[in-house]
């Protein structure tokens, strides 16, 4: 069997930070960078990562990462999202954030129901 790759390939310039909300399970593999210019930042992660050129690190899905490009660095950091077609395997270590997630949406979901604004006059 083979394997397909979807490739989404995108530059961050010094200084610039972005949020990503990872929808699928990717890698997230830096293609081009002067040093360990790239800081990463995982929501419910005690752990944070700098990466440098050839580095790689696997989101899950449903994480929500924060991307910082040191505003000392030499050049732009070229990224890749590489997302496999087909499923990884569930694991027991994924247990605790699918748990959380499912918490994380059902408090979120009695926030807000669509169609359902109610505006009042003051």
């Amino acid at each position: 069997m083979k394997t397909l790759l979807t490739t989404t390939v995108f530059t961050l310039n010094p200084g610039e930070v972005t949020a990503l909300s990872v929808h699928a399970a990717q890698r997230l593999h830096v293609e081009d960078a002067a040093g360990s210019d790239l800081w990463i930042t995982r929501e419910n992660d005690s752990e944070d990562y700098w990466m440098r050129c050839g580095g790689s690190l696997l989101l899950r899905r449903g994480d929500e990462v924060v991307l910082s490009i040191d505003p000392r660095a030499r050049r732009a950091v070229r990224l890749a999202l590489i997302a496999e077609a087909r499923r990884p395997a569930f694991t027991a270590a994924d247990v605790p954030h699918l748990v959380y997630r499912i918490v994380r949406r059902l408090v979120r979901g009695t926030e807000w129901t669509p169609n359902q604004d109610q505006v009042t006059a003051s």
